[in-house]
């Protein structure tokens, strides 16, 4: 026998070995293998069985909304779950953190709780335009804002961030018109506006349904499927009026408007909504369901923004992408409309770089580098796809943060050199930005959007309550703008829409960040996403054992102080509505009609700034402000009301000239050679003592206009105010009528020069200097519509200049503080045809008859110039004047790009009739004069109207208001997006002759 030696033993050799041999062990480990595979099978379903038990319960849905009955929700398949390859290499995603927020008894009692992780899928998502830097595992849809049902919500205090679905866990938020959400399990939800009113459609008419949404129903939440079915969605984006998603796999759909491409690819109905013919472009292109962007060949995109007429995507290598209304990557020139809906790959400098973060508003866009760069660009838009008459300038409000050619991307410098940026938002006209270290960092647009003071048009740190926090988020709507750390909300600028958090009863303006209120602020909640929209903003937050209601009530130190009725009405409404919040609601329940809430809204007499949230819609939607509200007449005068800083002798201190002042100087050297160097400090007023002249005086206030809108009856109700004086001269309309050089007295005997038209106030000298609380003024009612290049020291068609009135006034008395009267400009037109036809000797008094006779021949010649020279030409020509002078919109951006907000003061001649006293109470506070007493409060009101006309002429022919409020529909509109406000629409129904009871 042969064997085999090793370690000292003797084995023998193996003989063969019999399958029947090893059979009994091979069945005892089979059988173990059984008996193991059992257990975790058994333990599986166990583990299962709790879940559907838990998400079957009542106050605990699936994690997928379901607009109807309630219904449980099974678990995604393990296809649909999967979904592909992670997207982006930037993206830290960890499935282990995916935790699904519980709303079970425990919650309402604030005691959140985690369940086990989300089986549903693997991704994060992404929001705020494209951070992707900051992934989103998943949590709860918070919304704030106007009462829409673009908040996916109808209950509770929109005034504050509270939760709006909170059996539904989101992975992707994106705000805009309308807003749109991604669920944990992949699939898109919108809501919201599904049309193009207010501003859409590329000068077209307004389309129903240019089909934002991506799917029918109402404006309430629903899913968005069609070719998205099957899809994993981990980004969703929202534009203006069209909508993108991102796929696990890398794809990019889109669908609503794309009258400029915006939607990569193409749509149907350039010709007219209901054209079924293909097009790339046009003022009726647009889709209604989700089809895949036509990117490059073999681009996976992990990334994507919209902004209102371009588009824009980064793929898995960082390149960065554009399409629509851009030139930035066609080298700064603007492709032709019907070729814009290609992608094109940015080029120059950036085109080496990777983004990591990036985001477009109205007119630029901005990217971040993964070195924390950040370069900006201008779309090369105006806001409304270049049809202004007045299109603003490239870089005109600082948007892009920096100097050099506009039209190319460039690097932002100064403070931010150094600097690793991480998160970046734009807004309409301004960016916001925060740094590794949690600095925020702002430029554009106002300082009230840009939450701080100092040189908008340079990058430069925000503090306020941002000091010593770590922020990771920020946003930037159009009227306001927002950060967040990991658990606190901050917002800041216009509260006109509640976008910034603060409550109902804090109807202003928040020039620095203030910290939001609501669950979030009680603590117990981490904030992982932050998006603003047009009117609203959303965010995403995961419980993380924190309160899903709004437990602490509103601070004090928060209320500004109300100049309406008592609180107690108010909180009483605030605590129903608490007591409306106890019960959590589903889409499913039926919300009462918005008119009978008005209705109990009303009857329980809340505040304005209250019914302000309860009764204002936007103007872009139906339905519009119950003009019916006691507070409706009154309730804008508060949030233009701001304590100033500066009395004028300081102000023109510190005032800073533009880079302009010589060509402003060179068309009135005369004005700057008679200013002083500066002012008296003792004195409100800006005064001065002169070696010749002695004690002398400017303007503290100018009513600018608008004629026969009340400024006579404003500008001497004022000087019945024993601190104000009056001028020589009411409205001398010096600044559009005194020519240079000088032709003779003009309004300012004796020669119309500047030295003249200081004599005017020389009598209101006289009293200031033996009251230094006084001021005078004047009320010039045509120089806010003087005509830019027109009416500048008399009116010129041939002046070659791009210097406005504005820009006069402003570089020559920046501390003028301004009021602005409108009335419906229908009935403007209708008292000005009737006062400048009144007098007319040989010809008969004018009737209703001659007035549609005269509105029709002048809207006939109006279009026949806006089409032959456009908008601006027309403008500038200035006839017909008077219905010209209607269009309000078109001379407003001159005083809002020149003068702060704070100085101006906009009234509605409507309003100011309905509630005089309070109007004057309100200019009187915008002037920082002191409170009237009784007798002086009888002697201001007790006055006769002045220059009434409205009882001496016959009631408009019911076709000719028809008639002209289409005409001057469309400026009125413009108006309101503007001012934020939809009273400029004239909604309200005209008195028995017209709306002029105090003009």
């Amino acid at each position: 026998m042969r064997t085999y030696q090793h370690t000292r033993r003797i084995y023998p050799q193996p003989a063969r070995v019999s399958i029947f041999s090893i059979l009994p062990r091979v069945l005892v480990i089979c059988a173990l293998f059984l008996v193991i595979f059992y257990a975790g099978w058994a333990f599986r379903e166990l583990r299962q069985h709790v879940e559907r038990k838990v998400s079957t319960s009542t106050t605990a849905p699936a994690v997928r909304v379901v607009v109807k009955p309630v219904k449980p929700v099974k678990t995604e398949s393990p296809t649909r779950a999967a979904g592909g390859a992670s997207n982006g290499a930037t993206l830290e995603q960890n499935a282990n953190s995916i935790r699904i927020s519980s709303t079970d008894s425990s919650a309402s009692a604030g005691a959140g709780r985690e369940l086990l992780p989300n089986a549903v899928s693997n991704h994060v998502g992404r929001s705020s335009g494209a951070q992707l830097t900051r992934p989103s595992p998943g949590g709860t849809l918070f919304s704030w804002g106007l009462k829409e049902w673009r908040l996916a919500r109808m209950a509770g205090d929109t005034s504050l961030p509270e939760p709006a679905q909170r059996h539904m866990t989101v992975i992707s938020i994106a705000a805009s018109r309308h807003s749109a959400v991604v669920a944990a399990d992949g699939v898109v939800w919108t809501m919201g506006h599904n049309d193009s009113r207010g501003g859409g459609g590329h000068g077209s008419p307004p389309l129903d349904a240019s089909g934002q949404l991506g799917r029918g129903g109402t404006r309430e939440p629903g899913p968005v499927e069609g070719p998205l079915r099957g899809k994993f969605v981990v980004q969703v984006v929202t534009g203006r009026y069209h909508t993108m998603a991102v796929t696990a796999d890398g794809e990019l759909y889109s669908w609503g408007l794309n009258d400029w491409g915006q939607l990569g690819r193409q749509a149907v109905g350039a010709a007219s909504e209901s054209d079924p013919s293909p097009c790339t472009a046009g003022a009726s292109c647009h889709s209604g369901i989700p089809v895949l962007v036509s990117m490059p060949g073999g681009v996976r995109v992990v990334g994507a923004v919209a902004g209102r007429y371009v588009s824009m995507a980064v793929d898995e290598s960082g390149r960065l992408y554009t399409w629509g209304h851009d030139g930035c990557s066609n080298g700064g020139k603007l492709p032709e409309r019907n070729e814009a809906y290609k992608p094109r790959l940015v080029s120059g400098e950036l085109a080496s770089k990777r983004v990591v973060a990036f985001d477009a508003g109205y007119v630029f866009w901005l990217a971040a580098t993964a070195e924390g760069e950040v370069y900006t660009c201008n779309s090369q838009d105006d806001g409304y796809a270049g049809t202004l008459s007045n299109r603003r300038a490239h870089n005109n409000a600082g948007e892009l943060g920096r100097e050099g050619n506009p039209l190319v991307p460039g690097r932002v410098t100064g403070v931010l050199s150094g600097k690793k940026v991480e998160v970046v938002a734009a807004g309409r006209e301004h960016a916001v930005v925060s740094t590794s270290t949690g600095e925020v960092y702002t430029w554009g647009g106002r300082e009230l959007l840009i939450g701080r003071g100092g040189d908008t048009r340079v990058p430069e740190q925000v503090m306020g309550e941002l000091q010593g926090t770590n922020i990771r988020y920020v946003s930037a709507g159009e009227y306001h703008s927002g950060a967040a750390s990991e658990t606190t909300l901050y917002g800041w600028g216009s509260n006109n829409y509640a976008c910034i958090g603060m409550g109902k009863d804090s109807h202003f303006q928040a020039t620095r960040p203030v910290k939001a209120l609501g669950p979030i602020s009680a603590g117990g909640w981490q904030v992982q996403a932050l998006a603003a929209g047009y009117q609203h903003a959303l965010a995403i937050a995961a419980n993380k054992g924190g309160s899903w209601e709004t437990t602490k009530p509103v601070p004090a130190a928060a209320k500004p102080q109300s100049s309406g009725s008592a609180s107690s009405t108010a909180d009483a409404g605030s605590q129903q509505e608490q007591q409306q919040q106890q019960q959590p609601k589903t889409l499913d329940q039926k919300q009462q009609p918005r008119r009978q809430a008005d209705a109990v809204t009303d009857a329980v007499g809340q505040t304005a700034a209250t019914a302000v949230q309860s009764d204002v819609m936007a103007f872009d939607g139906e339905p519009y402000t119950d003009t019916s509200a006691p507070d409706y007449n009154i309730r804008y005068l508060a949030p233009q009301l701001h304590q100033r800083r500066y009395n004028a002798s300081v102000y023109y201190h510190r005032f800073r000239r533009t880079d302009r002042f010589k060509l402003v100087q060179a068309e009135a050297p005369d004005v700057f050679e008679m200013l002083p160097p500066g002012y008296l400090i003792q004195y409100k007023n800006p005064c001065w003592l002169d070696v010749v002249k002695g004690f002398r005086c400017l303007p503290y206030y100018h009513i600018l206009g608008v004629s026969k809108c009340g400024t006579t009856d404003l500008y001497h109700r004022l000087s019945k105010h024993p601190e104000l004086f009056k001028a020589r001269n009411k409205g001398p309309h010096w600044w559009d009528e005194c020519p240079y050089p000088p032709k003779g007295a003009c309004t300012a005997p004796p020669n119309g020069n500047f030295d003249g038209y200081i004599d005017l106030f020389a009598d209101a000298a006289v009293k200031i200097r033996q009251n230094p609380a006084g001021i005078t003024g004047e009320a010039s009612s045509n120089t806010f519509t003087s005509s830019a290049g027109v009416f500048l020291r008399g009116p010129s068609m041939d002046r070659n200049t791009t210097v406005t009135i504005a820009e006069l006034m402003r570089e020559a008395m920046p501390f003028l503080n301004s009021i602005i009267i409108f009335r419906n400009p229908v009935d403007r037109y209708y008292s000005a045809y009737y006062y400048y036809r009144r007098g007319v000797k040989n010809i008969p008094p004018p009737g209703p008859e001659d007035f549609h006779l005269v509105a029709e021949q002048d809207i006939i010649a109006w279009k026949a110039c806006a089409e032959t020279y456009g908008v601006k030409q027309c403008v500038r020509k200035f006839d017909p004047q008077q219905l010209i002078k209607g269009m309000y919109a078109v001379f407003l951006m001159d005083w809002l790009n020149q003068f702060p907000r704070d100085q101006l003061l906009f009234l509605r001649n409507e309003d100011y009739s309905a509630k005089p006293r309070e109007h004057m109470e309100a200019v009187f506070k915008f002037l920082e004069m002191r409170k009237p007493t009784a007798a002086e409060w009888e002697l201001i009101m007790g006055m006769e109207t002045r220059n009434k006309q409205s009882d001496k002429y016959k009631p408009m022919l019911p076709e000719t208001r028809i008639m002209l409020e289409q005409f001057y529909q469309p400026f009125n509109e413009r108006l309101a997006h503007t001012l934020e406000d939809d009273r400029w629409l004239w909604r309200d129904p005209p008195t028995q002759k017209s709306s002029s009871s105090a003009t």
